[in-house]
């Protein structure tokens, strides 16, 4: 019976074996488990496909394994009836050889420490890693945290405190900085000593920073003084020293000649230098390590890649590259009417009064825009300039704004002069700005502006005198010289075209020719520089809103077309196609770049074209690591393709990177670093750094001076002054005169040099102090208009249509010229300015905003109110010494023709009303009546009733004023 009893149990075992267990055996052996069907068939888990232990439930039911592995999870299932489940239970977790995948995991997780340590410990750990160990590892830590039991119980000692002292790394992207920085210190650590001796100082915390990042883009934003060439020398000789590469596998990319010659120079100097400190120099040879410029690279691929490079002439010589647009420009003007009429057409920039919204806005564009006619006269305007041309043209003789046959005031404060008078005859020209309806440009009174018009023609009626009126509406209309050569040809004044050879010797001799040969010239840079075709000339001049850019992008393709040919009819290359064909060799395959670290200086300067270069150059690479070293505040070299968006977008542009800001400096001061900081910063589309600076000071280092001698405008002599007083105080101190043009500086240079003075003084231009510096710096140049600083000639327009795009900030680029300027000098920066007409600039520093110690009284706010001309926005009054005395005009020029008398009791302006002339000097208050007719001063005298005021001018023998005024009694 009992036998009968098993074997009845054994067959129902069986039959539930087979309706419910699917798996008869397992093999667990050294590499895989296998899991056997009834069938024979195998289900088969390698080793190295797991990421999880496998995990083995028992229940009253049965036995489930659970197997994680790359690409699936599966559950193996027993019944309780199954030999494994009874195995299992008589002897825990034998059915799996735990042993053999204990192994497996131990070497896998050897394989992954080895893989984090080269990637994130051994280096930087770059972009470009992340997502590989993301993948690789963060599964793993992920499983160990959710079965930390097993692993731990399972793994040998090594591996589990390796997952534990990892384990906070993970999730990997939510530590990417803990890593970097846990990695920054170590290295800091290990690589201080030398971090203290490779620089004649010791690197900053910022600058070791700066070197020990490495991640596959890396941006050093370098704050003036901050040592940037220190970073570059320290980055390029850390990496051979500490053995991670070999001086072949480093390129380094200079701005120019100079500062590739600097860095060789520097390089080789901290080598022999750390030699004689500490008994070694660095650990390998800096022998084959490339230091070059674009340029240099450029050629040196060409050749390897046995392309013949010629360098053109023009490349070599500006002079000759001027010369030849100056002469191309003759040719082409030569070579039809048509051709100088359009020359002449696009030379004088249209400005329709009526767009202007303000005042102000008008006048500062009448005054920085000089309208030079082909006669030689500078007219207010371009209406005006039409006007002047066409009689020019057509041989009619005239005065510009001549003395009127009478003296007389129809305006305020203002002599009645005609705009135009025929030469002998008794015809004047006025052109007066309304449309069609009588209306004015918005900030003029209308109806005051049409009275006046009426004044003028009664006034001409009154003298006898012909008047030509032509109008703003005409110009509109296209008709204005049309209607003026209708009204004089009805008074018998006949059109007589001049010849073509006596239209070329006016533009010759106006300086027409030359000043459209060198905005011809800065185009054709501009269009090299860009990689302009004719679609794209013509795009951004349109977008611009240059007037007749068709015109103008015609002349100035034919112009790019004649340069391309003679650069091939010499077989040369410029600068810009060396970059270009060097490029397209690296494009191509047809030349490889070896190099695995590539350090570029002046970043912020870099051009299109250079950054395609070194695109493909990084493309091309192994791989390499890219660290570019700039500033954003010192973006001045935008006139040679500069373009300042690959630093400011440099993310949006490359892709992610790094950011280390260089903020301490040990050239300047506080007072300096804290005015210039403050003036760059207006511009908040610029990386914002906090400046920290090594010597600290309780007063204002920064001086603003009036550009008087003896109450004379003397630029040159007032800055020999200032080298003479910092002479008394410092006999050795380098001291530099800098100026915006060159050709102030020769002012300064030869009255300087005259003197006994002259020894440590340096001249420099605004963009030639970049990297330079000295212990006092004297600025030169600050004045309104096209020449002064910020310079504001809209001359260029076309030229910066085609030079790559500028951030919206008004004077961006002048305003980091400005900061470059003012960051040269070490102890003390002395501004000359003109008070008579300063500069946006000077009245931003003079502001509160500012803390800078005004050094003349003419800048203080008494003054400057007292000189201040009320009748436009900018100006203030400079006295001028004409034909007949001493007078103050107004600094805005053209834009305001306002001219006052000098107070007879103190010296002061004395600006005239209607009746009377009133001193503007508070202090003063002297008062005089004048003639309300022609505004002579005004004579108390005794008539035979009463008394009266008479005009002085009564009696005069031409022209007299018999003007009286009686007392009120």
């Amino acid at each position: 019976m009992i036998k009968d009893k098993n074997n009845k149990s054994n067959f129902v075992t069986r039959i539930i074996n087979l309706l419910f267990d699917k798996y008869t055996n397992v093999d667990s052996s050294d590499q895989n488990l296998e899991f056997i069907t009834k069938q024979g068939e195998k289900n088969i888990v390698n080793y190295e496909d797991l990421i999880d232990f496998p995990i083995i439930v028992m229940s009253f039911w049965g036995l489930q394994i659970h197997i994680k592995e790359h690409n699936r999870t599966q559950t193996i299932r027993f019944t309780r009836f199954s030999p494994i489940y009874k195995e299992n239970k008589k002897n825990q977790n034998s059915i799996i050889n735990y042993h053999s995948i204990s192994l497996y995991f131990d070497q896998l997780i050897q394989t992954k420490k080895i893989e984090f340590i080269c990637l994130a410990e051994k280096e930087y750990l770059r972009d470009s890693s992340i997502n590989r160990m993301e993948d690789s590892l963060s599964p793993m830590f992920k499983n160990y945290q959710n079965s930390e039991t097993d692993w731990k119980r399972l793994l040998n000692d090594e591996s589990v405190e390796w997952l534990e002292s990892h384990k906070p790394f993970f999730p990997l992207a939510e530590n990417i900085e803990v890593i970097r920085t846990s990695f920054e210190n170590k290295k800091l650590k290990e690589r201080e000593d030398f971090y203290k001796q490779i620089e004649s100082n010791p690197l900053t915390p910022e600058q070791r920073l700066a070197v020990v990042r490495e991640n596959d883009r890396n941006m050093v934003l370098a704050a003036a003084g901050t040592g940037k060439t220190s970073v570059m020398v320290a980055k390029a000789l850390d990496l051979i020293d500490s053995g991670q590469l070999i001086a072949e596998d480093i390129l380094i990319l200079a701005y120019n000649n100079a500062a590739a010659k600097e860095l060789r120079e520097r390089i080789k100097d901290r080598v022999s230098e750390r030699l004689i400190k500490t008994g070694k120099g660095i650990n390998g040879s800096i022998e084959n390590l490339k230091v070059s410029t674009f340029h240099a690279l450029g050629r040196g691929i060409l050749k390897d890649c046995n392309i013949k490079t010629y360098i053109s002439i023009f490349a070599d010589d500006s002079k000759k590259f001027d010369k030849w647009v100056h002469d191309w420009l003759i040719d082409y003007i030569s070579s039809s009417s048509q051709a100088m009429k359009n020359f002449i057409a696009i030379h004088f920039r249209p400005a329709d009064p009526f767009n202007f919204q303000t005042d102000e806005e008008y006048q500062r564009y009448i005054r920085d825009n000089e309208y030079r006619a082909l006669s030689g006269d500078q007219v207010r305007g371009y209406q005006e300039l039409l006007i002047a041309n066409w009689l020019y043209l057509n041989d009619i003789e005239f005065e510009y704004e001549p003395q009127y046959v009478t003296k007389v005031r129809l305006e305020i404060g203002f002599d009645y002069k005609p705009d135009f008078h025929i030469s002998n005859t008794d015809i004047y020209i006025e052109h007066f700005g309304i449309d069609r309806n009588g209306n004015t440009r918005p900030d003029i009174d209308s109806v005051q502006y049409n009275k006046e018009i009426e004044s003028k023609r009664e006034l001409h009626k009154d003298q006898n005198t012909r008047l030509i009126e032509t109008f703003h509406y005409e110009w509109c209309e296209d008709n204005l010289e049309g209607s003026l050569e209708k009204q004089l040809a009805d008074i018998d004044i006949i059109a007589n075209p001049i010849s073509k050879e006596r239209i070329f010797e006016a533009l010759n001799e106006s300086g027409v020719i030359d000043n459209g040969a060198k905005t011809l010239q800065k185009s054709l840079q501009a269009i090299r520089a860009e990689q302009l075709d004719s679609t794209e000339i013509f795009e951004r001049l349109r977008t611009a809103k240059i007037p007749f850019a068709d015109k103008y992008s015609t002349i100035l393709n034919d112009l790019h077309e004649s340069y391309v040919q003679e650069l091939l009819n010499s077989q040369t290359i410029d600068f810009d196609d060396m970059i270009i064909r060097a490029s397209n060799c690296v494009k191509d395959g047809k030349f490889t770049p070896k190099w695995k670290f590539i350090l570029v200086d002046e970043f912020q300067d870099i051009s299109g074209s250079r950054m395609d270069f070194l695109k493909h150059i990084i493309s091309k690479g192994p791989n390499p690591k890219l660290t570019v070293v700039g500033d954003d505040w010192q973006s001045i070299y935008r006139f040679s393709g500069g373009k300042l968006e690959l630093t400011t977008r440099f993310s949006e542009l490359v892709g992610s990177n790094t950011v280390t800001k260089l903020q301490k400096t040990f050239r300047y001061n506080n007072s300096i670093a804290d005015t210039a900081g403050t003036f760059i910063m207006e511009n908040k589309e610029q990386y914002k750094k906090e400046i920290i600076t090594h010597d600290t000071v309780d007063t204002p280092q920064i001086y603003l001076l009036d550009n008087k001698v003896n109450d004379t405008e003397d630029m040159a002599l007032k800055a020999l002054q200032i080298v003479k007083k910092i002479r008394e105080q410092d006999s050795t101190g380098s001291i530099a005169v800098l100026s915006r043009y060159k050709y102030l500086l020769k002012n300064a240079k030869e009255e300087i040099s005259n003197a006994r003075f002259k020894a440590n003084v340096d001249f420099w231009t605004f963009h030639g102090s970049k990297g330079l510096e000295a212990d006092y710096c004297i600025l030169t140049g600050f004045e309104q208009g096209k020449l002064g600083f910020p310079n504001e000639n809209k001359e260029n327009e076309v030229v910066e249509a085609l030079l790559p795009s500028l951030d919206s900030f008004p004077h961006s680029e002048e305003r980091r010229l400005m900061y470059v300027a003012l960051t040269r000098a070490k102890k003390k920066a002395y501004i000359i300015a003109n008070p008579s007409a300063p500069s946006e600039f000077i009245n931003e520093l003079i502001s509160d905003k500012y803390d800078i110690h005004i050094a003349s009284e003419s800048f203080q706010e008494l003054h400057r109110k007292k000189f201040k001309c009320p009748n436009c926005v900018d100006g203030y009054f400079k006295k001028i010494k004409g034909k007949f005395g001493e007078f103050y005009s107004c600094s805005s020029k053209q834009a305001c023709k306002i001219k006052v008398r000098i107070c007879k009791a103190c010296g002061s302006p004395s600006i005239d009303d209607a009746q009377h002339s009133a001193c503007t000097n508070d202090s003063c208050n002297e008062k005089f009546k004048i003639c309300p007719k022609c505004a002579r001063p005004m004579k108390l005298r005794k008539g035979p009733f009463s008394e009266f005021y008479g005009c002085t001018g009564y009696g005069l023998k031409h022209d007299a004023c018999d003007q009286k005024i009686k007392l009120k009694t």
